[in-house]
């Protein structure tokens, strides 16, 4: 069966995690259309060799090793993304601190005509669970700013799981490398006349290794995006 779902994890450094989050996803993804393409980071622990255990023991694994210097989240989930067969892709964290059942609701939003469907920490029913006050108050302030001057409709762009259909990847130009990527495939979506949804989720601290978000230096960068505004064409045909 042609595979319609891609499930795109970036990993560094996370072989504490990597096993049970793949034998959760697959106990809560049915049927066989479904991939999971494990996108090893310029990992220095045993994520490499992990990966490659994974993905010999179950075909509906994939793995991609990048051993360049440009190490990254964002260029993680770029290159993953790219290589993704699926029509629906889902981008999911290796730390597991994503609620996995959030992942069926986004694909029926996307049955229902949405172009991109956010998991939402911060709208009625979704919870920031384990996260500090500090990065929630953050990342719902940031949103709401991004909201007026966007236009963006939903409470959680900060928050890189989500589920898209992959023409809107292939339609807007991704140039951040880092964690910076998750509002910004929001805005650009947005800029470019994407309908985007979203989904309560709960958010859960890492399960094991070392957080790598450094809130200060992401602020920073976060701000810049609001140059989109004048700058951003999207894609040139």
């Amino acid at each position: 069966m042609p595979v319609k779902y891609s499930i795109v994890i970036p990993a560094h450094n996370e072989e504490e995690n990597l096993k049970p989050l793949a034998s959760d996803l697959l106990a809560v993804l049915k049927g066989s259309d479904w991939e999971i393409i494990l996108v090893d980071d310029n990992s220095t622990d045993g994520t490499s060799s992990l990966c490659d255990n994974l993905a010999a023991s179950n075909p509906a694994i994939r793995c991609i090793h990048r051993s360049r210097g440009n190490n990254g989240m964002g260029y993680a989930l770029r290159e993953g993304t790219a290589a993704a067969a699926g029509e629906y892709v889902v981008w999911v964290m290796a730390d597991r601190s994503d609620k996995l059942e959030s992942i069926l609701e986004m694909i029926a939003k996307l049955d229902a005509g949405a172009d991109m469907v956010i998991a939402s920490r911060y709208m009625s029913g979704g919870s920031r669970g384990d996260l500090t006050v500090e990065k929630a108050l953050y990342g719902s302030i940031y949103t709401r700013l991004a909201g007026l001057i966007f236009g963006v409709p939903v409470h959680d762009i900060t928050n890189a799981y989500r589920a898209f259909r992959r023409n809107v990847f292939d339609e807007v130009a991704l140039e951040y490398g880092d964690f910076s990527i998750s509002p910004e495939f929001a805005i650009k979506a947005q800029m470019r006349g994407f309908r985007l949804d979203e989904v309560p989720t709960t958010y859960f601290n890492r399960r094991a290794g070392q957080a790598k978000f450094k809130i200060f230096t992401m602020g920073v960068k976060y701000l810049f995006l609001f140059r989109l505004m004048f700058t951003y064409k999207g894609r040139s045909a």
